[in-house]
């Protein structure tokens, strides 16, 4: 993946970005920075390498105008603390300044503040966080992102992300997803329309009478987005269910041009009367809550 720059202009009346401050969220695959320079707002995508020396070489570059190096993210950790003996740093709880993030992003792009909401964020993992009056880590899943490029990897010798997007959309699932309908018949009133489209196994085509050759690896990607995103999108709406939440914010990198994803999710949030919602750029929300925390 190459280094993504976007850059948004402004308005300093509805939100003070600091002009000395630089956010930046490292995650286990993917680093987001971001700045403020005149009245745009820059965010910078990067790949996490272990040696940090993109991230490093980016962040020695703006150590003469930016003062304060305000960090958050599971990989942060050591980079913080390098930074601490050249510029003023502060390591942030990750759930914390993605909160602050998509508070700020939902204020820029529905003006007004965020309702009270599951806050899920996709990434190498996924985590879930309620925001009421106060904010409740309730827990997550080990599946996003992460499984989703090891499979890859491990299926076809590749580990694109974008290229993987592009293939997904060719793809269609139920080629070797099983739906409920594969297994009643058509005259069997026993499953009404609605529990007739729904997964019942995936890969469940996948067996002895099943053709290999016949495999195609758009269909395979396409699936393997939407395993993901069922059980992902089962269990918040499940955790929206029991905490009385309608609102179910969905972010993180994994969502980042992922047109599957993004319907697996809608449609399981109509099915149980749950409104999703997706904010543009959500996957820099943690570097622009470290930004403004």
């Amino acid at each position: 993946m190459k280094n993504d720059q976007i850059k948004i202009q402004i308005n300093q009346s509805k939100i003070k970005f600091p002009l000395n401050t630089i956010g930046i969220d490292i995650g286990q695959s993917l680093t987001k920075i971001v700045w403020l320079e005149r009245d745009n707002l820059y965010l910078k995508l990067m790949v996490t390498k272990p040696n940090f020396e993109e991230i490093i070489e980016f962040l020695d570059s703006k150590k003469g105008v930016y003062k304060n190096f305000n960090f958050t993210g599971g990989k942060a950790f050591n980079l913080s603390n390098k930074y601490s003996k050249e510029v003023e740093t502060k390591l942030y709880n990750e759930f914390q300044a993605n909160i602050k993030g998509i508070e700020t992003l939902y204020l820029l792009n529905k003006e007004k503040d965020v309702p009270d909401s599951l806050i899920i964020t996709i990434g190498t993992g996924t985590s879930i966080v309620l925001k009421k009056k106060s904010i409740q880590h309730l827990g997550g899943t080990a599946l996003g992102g992460g499984l989703f490029i090891g499979l890859l990897k491990l299926l076809f010798n590749f580990n694109d992300f974008q290229k993987a997007m592009k293939l997904s959309t060719k793809g269609d699932r139920y080629n070797v997803d099983l739906k409920v309908s594969d297994i009643y018949e058509p005259e069997d009133d026993r499953v009404d329309s609605i529990f007739r489209e729904f997964t019942a196994a995936s890969f469940g085509k996948i067996n002895d009478n099943f053709s290999l050759n016949s495999v195609q690896k758009e269909d395979i990607i396409n699936s393997l987005i939407c395993i993901i995103g069922e059980n992902v999108g089962i269990i918040a709406c499940e955790m929206a269910e029991n905490n009385e939440i309608k609102n179910l914010i969905f972010c993180g990198g994994f969502l980042r041009n992922n047109k599957v994803l993004k319907n697996i999710l809608s449609l399981l949030c109509r099915v149980h009367n749950k409104k999703a919602i997706f904010l543009k750029n959500s996957e820099f929300c943690g570097a622009i809550g470290a930004l403004l925390i």
